[in-house]
């Protein structure tokens, strides 16, 4: 091989290295903001040289046309422009995208500007006339930083749109009745695939743990995992949050915002009561789903996205596509892969499961140290129905345990709703053994536990209060502290 050649190939991985080094390793959208034609010339054959995506203007106004077409990455802006400053064209494109690395070239006599300008964000700067090494070297420390910059607001976004549980105050999936194990069964068989799933169900069943579930055993567990309700937000928040937008888009768009598109890349996006999205969104999730690519709000570039999608509902999506308030062209796209969530009354088996689980997780959250439900209570849990399912029972539990200052949950701790209900919906009537156990619970909570003087309150004698008390399953922190206390009087006799 000639050495000239090696010479060459030499230099070039070098140059290579040096872009890697430098955080350039791709090309850069490079705006070249000069209104002198000379130097116009020799700064793009210095960038397209290097390797970067160009566009020239000469003026201001141009350059902020250009800006967020552009999709620009680094801006060269020369400050001596014919018809706007640049020190009034600078902040406006920090406006425009706060992520925006801007380096400015400038004349010998013009170093008091350049400071100026740096102090209104500018990232870096170069003195006419300048080597294009130099040039060159400047632009690419710039994009790596605006990389940099860029890769964090989508970081954050990320963050502020994660949570570490769900709704219903779990990670996991509790439940050993057969329904649960049916849907551990279809998570795990759909998981390592990268099809689309639908969660039906009713509200607070526990279909954004499924969703989790889902990404956490699917091929892509350390990817992002993206939620977003379509009921908690109007239309065109939900696209805006979804797909992003530019500055100007809409009123108060005043940067470029990354959406959840961007956000979820290689990841899950769980989209949670989908059928609340308005007919536009919908056409536009379509076209994701078809395409993998998408526009921001005012943008007018495709953007690539590899995103695995699983959506929620409470609404029968099949029903809404016959009434023409769904696509039914998405129906299609997204019902790849349904799994049904039961009700809590129809697994009644798994209501204590959940109770006991909750009371682990809020016991260092609240402060408290509950160990356990009494038995009323429990009765009471088990032929409730239930309404509001799994995170109606989670609000029921963390007040309970708000109220509760020793380690049983008592029936004094519960809302009245829980009193008299049954899981058939009607009102209950309840016997003799629950009203008694209830109210001896009552006093006992009154009393702070103190045995002989809830024995007092009740007209009994504290050996029957005990009896009662072991008869209902009813524990208290101070009985048991007197309860213990006689048996050792008693082995000390």
């Amino acid at each position: 091989m000639p050495a000239c050649r090696v010479s060459f190939q030499i230099r070039t991985e070098c140059v290579k290295k040096q872009q890697v080094m430098e955080g350039a390793e791709t090309p850069g959208k490079i705006l070249i903001v000069e209104d002198d034609e000379g130097a116009r010339i020799v700064v793009e054959r210095a960038m397209r040289n290097d390797g970067h995506n160009v566009v020239s203007v000469g003026t201001g106004q141009e350059a902020l046309n250009h800006f967020g077409r552009f999709d620009t990455e680094v801006v060269l802006l020369d400050l001596g422009l014919p018809d706007i400053g640049g020190l009034e064209v600078l902040p406006r494109l920090m406006q425009l995208d706060e992520t925006a690395a801007v380096v400015v070239v400038s004349g010998m006599g013009d170093i008091e500007t350049v400071v100026e300008a740096m102090k209104l964000g500018a990232e870096g700067f170069v003195v006419k006339p300048f080597e294009p090494a130099n040039l060159c070297k400047t632009v690419r420390r710039a994009l790596r930083k605006h990389r940099l910059a860029r890769h964090a607001a989508v970081y954050e976004a990320a963050v502020a749109s994660r949570t570490g549980t769900d709704a219903v105050g779990t990670t996991e999936l509790v439940g050993s009745s057969p329904q649960m194990s049916k849907v551990r069964g279809l998570i795990m068989q759909v998981a390592t695939t990268e099809s689309s799933v639908v969660l039906m169900g009713e509200s607070g069943t526990g279909k954004g743990v499924v969703a989790r579930l889902i990404h956490r055993h699917s091929r892509r567990p350390h990817g992002p995992f993206v939620n977003l309700s379509c009921a908690a937000l109007p239309a065109n928040l939900v696209e805006s949050e979804i797909f992003g937008h530019e500055p100007g888009a809409f009123t108060d768009a005043k940067v470029r915002k990354p959406g959840l598109l961007e956000v979820a890349n290689g990841g899950t996006l769980f989209l949670d009561e989908v059928a609340e999205m308005e007919a536009s969104s919908q056409s536009k999730l379509l076209k994701v789903i078809e395409e993998r690519t998408f526009r921001r709000l005012g943008g007018v570039r495709d953007l690539s996205t590899d995103v695995r999608f699983v959506v929620a509902t409470h609404a029968d999506l099949l029903d809404l596509v016959r009434k023409g308030r769904f696509r039914r062209d998405l129906y299609y796209r997204l019902n790849v892969f349904q799994i049904e969530m039961p009700p809590l009354r129809e697994r009644g088996e798994d209501i204590l499961e959940l109770a006991y689980q909750f009371v682990r997780t809020l016991n260092p959250a609240l402060g408290r140290r509950v160990a356990r439900i009494s038995e009323p209570v429990a009765r009471m849990l088990q032929r409730y129905p239930w309404p509001g399912n799994v995170r109606e029972l989670h609000n029921v539990i963390e007040r309970a345990m708000i109220l509760c200052q020793g380690e049983q949950l008592l029936t004094a701790h519960m809302p009245k709703d829980l009193l008299y209900s049954r899981a058939d919906g009607m009102i209950d009537v309840p016997t003799l053994d629950e009203v008694e156990a209830a109210h001896i619970e009552r006093v006992l909570t009154v009393t702070g536990g103190n045995v002989k003087l809830a024995a007092k309150r009740l007209g009994i004698s504290r050996s029957t209060l005990y009896e009662k008390m072991e008869k209902f399953g009813i524990k208290h922190g101070q009985a048991e502290d007197r309860e213990a206390d006689a048996s050792r009087q008693a082995r000390q006799r």
